[in-house]
């Protein structure tokens, strides 16, 4: 075999090694990623169900009856008397 030969067949085979450790290194990477997004998947939905959890709650707390009972029972509020309440017209309160 002739020196250039021998020469372009070593240089095809550092090429063809080069390569397969490229797809090596790109098979890697692509798995790598691929287990990050589904990891990135479960902590989507888990985040979506918590999100649908504190709407849930924050509906319960801010239902008009709790809000009128804890307004009763922790505050000591009630309502007014009828003399106690003034109604007013848009023009009184450009007057003022």
């Amino acid at each position: 075999m002739s020196w250039p030969a021998r020469l372009l067949t070593l240089g095809l085979l550092v090429a063809v090694l080069v390569s397969a450790f490229g797809v090596i290194q790109v098979t890697y990477q692509t798995r790598v990623q691929f287990a990050q997004l589904e990891s990135l998947r479960r902590e989507g939905r888990r985040l979506e169900e918590e999100w649908g959890r504190l709407l849930l709650e924050e509906s319960a707390f801010s239902s008009p009856a709790r809000v009128e009972r804890l307004a009763r029972d922790e505050l000591g509020m009630s309502e007014p008397e009828p003399g106690q309440m003034r109604w007013l017209n848009r023009n009184e309160l450009e007057t003022d």
